[in-house]
């Protein structure tokens, strides 16, 4: 009998016990940072759900690590064998978590808005980390969806045809830009239809960046071809950036076919460069044109 109930006391042990795992380096990092006091500042509630719209964000980032291909009615199922407490709190429970709740909070994201709120959040977390910004390197990729989407037009972007940088002609597509630090830590993300431009996408992350970064903060803003154009150069402002300058432009190509003088450069003799400085856009600057010997 006493074996019995034994087996029975550890049986009931184990069905109370919740998994927590890497879970819970998330949520403690999360509240370190004071991220949830971020949010709850940004996002106050304006409904009577129960939980903050911190929690709520919160069980999401868990949640995308591994339950995303999931209908948002089954977000509870998530924490079915998950500590909520040691998670959120004692006060929260794993029903608190469900459609509503979530739908609300993305509603507030989304009437706030996600590009603001990411980079106020990455800010945030810089200031509170020995991680300098010193050299911030943007770019877009365009990301190819499945289905018809006929004529389908969104309050923000066309999800349409464009020039796909993974070789899908046959789909349409919307427009991701994205800066980063020298780190790949990335600042600033936001969406763009899939018709648009690079020319006018890049310049765009940058001047919102900018605009939310301090006014002493000294960065690089680094970014290929596709950013220099006479107009963006004209109207990125004063900024320090660094771009490789088009080969069609017609000051490039009088200096790629000019009889030039070129130095070794001393960190690795495999390369020659020239500098000289132009004025493009309005703008004094120096070009440098480095030539690979291995290539040659």
């Amino acid at each position: 009998m006493a074996a019995k109930n034994n087996s029975r006391r550890v049986e009931s042990s184990i069905k109370r016990t919740g998994f927590l795992g890497h879970l819970g380096l998330i949520a403690g990092v999360f509240r370190e940072l004071e991220v949830d006091k971020l949010i709850d500042e940004k996002l106050p509630k304006e409904r009577d759900h129960k939980v903050p719209h911190s929690v709520c964000i919160l069980a999401m980032v868990l949640n995308g690590l591994g339950f995303i291909g999931q209908r948002l009615y089954l977000f509870p199922d998530y924490f079915r064998t998950i500590s909520i407490g040691r998670l959120f709190g004692d006060s929260v429970t794993r029903e608190d978590l469900n459609q509503y709740a979530i739908g609300e909070t993305l509603d507030r994201i989304v009437k706030y808005g996600p590009t603001k709120l990411f980079t106020e959040i990455t800010l945030h977390i810089m200031a509170r980390l020995p991680i300098s910004l010193h050299c911030l390197h943007a770019d877009t990729t365009s990301v190819s969806v499945y289905g018809d989407y006929e004529d389908e037009e969104t309050e923000y972007i066309d999800i349409t045809f464009g020039i796909p940088k993974n070789g899908r002609w046959d789909l349409k597509q919307f427009v991701l830009s994205l800066i980063v630090n020298q780190h790949g830590i990335p600042l600033f993300m936001n969406t763009h239809s899939g018709n648009a431009s690079d020319k006018s996408t890049i310049l765009e992350a940058i001047k919102s960046l900018k605009s939310a970064l301090s006014p002493e903060s000294k960065v690089y803003y680094v970014a290929d071809s596709s950013f220099y154009t006479d107009n963006n150069i004209k109207n990125i402002g004063k900024s320090f950036w660094i771009s490789r300058v088009p080969a069609t432009i017609n000051e490039a190509k009088e200096l790629l076919t000019a009889n030039l003088n070129l130095k070794t450069l001393k960190s690795d003799e495999r390369y020659s460069f020239y500098q000289t400085f132009v004025e493009y856009g309005g703008v004094k600057q120096k070009w440098v044109l480095l030539l690979s010997h291995k290539m040659k």
